[in-house]
């Protein structure tokens, strides 16, 4: 069986398709558009006619696709921007029209969401061996406490657990949220970096409160993008990125270097998506405070996001 899950982001829309290989699956295709459907969403919690169509062109060229992969099964599902959305039904009827009759879009849950994130790192055998021993092998008789870090466009989903869910957290400053309402400026000023600095450590104080992460995986974009600067890569390459680890001051250095340029001189860095430009130094900042929530320094880079998830799920 080959299936196809597509994930409709609030940043980009993404395409996964697999083929069933005993119990397990095998990788055909994975590639995603930056289509920004959470563009202007923020003043009136509305998606903007301009970012729909942007949004729905990629759902029909991922239809035709997953049709020339013969594909027998379509999992659409969306996240927060489209959770919540006070058009979301139109969307949601729009994007029905475009689906094969026997595909539904999820509108996903928070914890569905999390959940989704959580499972595309813990069963995902590569990053366990590329995972240091010393974090990979925990102190206790327990397996280690793994974090998962998916940096979103309108939200941000903070998953824990050991052999499973245990822990789950959703919050409300995805980086294209904190990028319209808190950092608009480009560059942005140093005003606006302490003011989004401070928000975004007082929305992640409950972290704090949690026990400590044998290890950290960040899912999605920001990471990979990341890990595309750290590795001086001069094209983009998101295979190259997976497994790859950030640790001692690697978030803080691309951070401090972001910071500085403008949307048009980050998008001109060799190695990245062009179109994540405007919102990879507000990532790159929410991964940073989110590392120091959780009293951690090094993080590991997955470029297999809750599709990989829903897809292992099905």
């Amino acid at each position: 069986m080959r299936a196809a899950v597509m994930d409709i982001g609030s940043n980009s829309t993404l395409l996964l398709i697999g083929e069933r290989v005993g119990s397990s699956w095998r990788t055909l295709l994975d590639t995603a558009r930056i289509t920004r459907l959470g563009e202007g969403f923020s003043a009136h919690k509305t998606l903007q006619p301009h970012a729909i169509e942007r949004t729905l062109r990629a759902v029909e060229e991922y239809c035709a696709i997953a049709e020339a992969h013969g594909v027998s099964r379509v999992a659409a599902v969306a996240t927060a921007v489209v959770r919540e959305a006070r058009n979301r039904q139109a969307f949601d009827e729009a994007v029905q029209a475009i689906l094969p009759p026997t595909a539904q879009l999820m509108i996903l849950s928070e914890a569905e969401e999390a959940r989704y994130s959580f499972l595309s790192a813990l069963q995902d055998p590569d990053l366990h061996r590329l995972a240091p021993r010393t974090v990979s092998a925990s102190p206790t008789s327990y397996a280690p406490l793994l974090a998962v870090l998916d940096i979103g466009g309108g939200s941000v989903e903070v998953a824990l657990g050991r052999t499973e869910l245990e822990h789950w957290y959703s919050f409300p400053v995805g980086a294209g949220r904190v990028r319209e309402t808190l950092m608009p400026s480009d560059p942005p000023s140093p005003r606006e970096v302490l003011n989004a600095t401070r928000l975004l450590d007082e929305t992640f104080a409950p972290l704090r409160e949690l026990p400590q992460p044998d290890r950290v995986v960040a899912v999605g974009g920001t990471g990979v993008n990341l890990a595309m600067l750290a590795l001086g890569r001069a094209a983009f390459d998101p295979t190259a990125a997976h497994g790859v680890w950030f640790g001692d001051e690697t978030p803080a250095a691309l951070l401090e270097r972001l910071l500085r340029l403008s949307d048009a001189e980050r998008r001109a860095l060799p190695g990245i998506e062009p179109d994540r430009a405007p919102l990879l130094h507000v990532g790159a900042l929410i991964l940073e405070r989110l590392l120091f929530a959780l009293r951690r320094e090094e993080t590991q880079i997955s470029a297999r996001g809750l599709r990989y998830g829903v897809l292992w799920s099905l």
